[in-house]
């Protein structure tokens, strides 16, 4: 793969998860082979079921389902989730759940590893 974006934060509070799939789907549109993978409480954001709507935000879980519109692949961290009480059945779509020693390959194989934290 040529890029991966790593998100750590969760879907709402900051903008980094929707600047992060901003920058996915750019890549993924000009034909970069790329691939996110939501760590942290950056696994929230692969929930079903957002009502951001009180917040006045788009849902960022049906955004980030349709990434494989833009040839983009979305992972999800089994750590994270384990962590955090989420199911497989919570989620949306998804190209997998890897684990932290898949994550490690994936890291050093990409050409470019972009990383959006929260909060940083």
């Amino acid at each position: 793969m040529d890029a991966l974006v790593l998100i750590n934060g969760a879907p709402y509070g900051t903008a980094t998860p929707a600047e992060a799939y901003r920058t996915a789907i750019g890549l993924g549109g000009m034909g970069v082979d790329t691939a996110v993978v939501l760590v942290e409480d950056g696994v929230w954001v692969a929930v079903k079921g957002h009502n951001p709507k009180v917040i006045d935000m788009q849902d960022l879980s049906q955004a980030f389902g349709a990434l494989n519109q833009f040839d983009v692949k979305l992972y999800v961290l089994k750590e994270a989730l384990e962590e955090r009480g989420i199911s497989e059945n919570e989620l949306i779509k998804n190209d997998g759940i890897i684990t932290m020693e898949d994550l490690k390959k994936m890291i050093k194989e990409a050409k470019c590893v972009l990383t959006f934290l929260a909060g940083g």
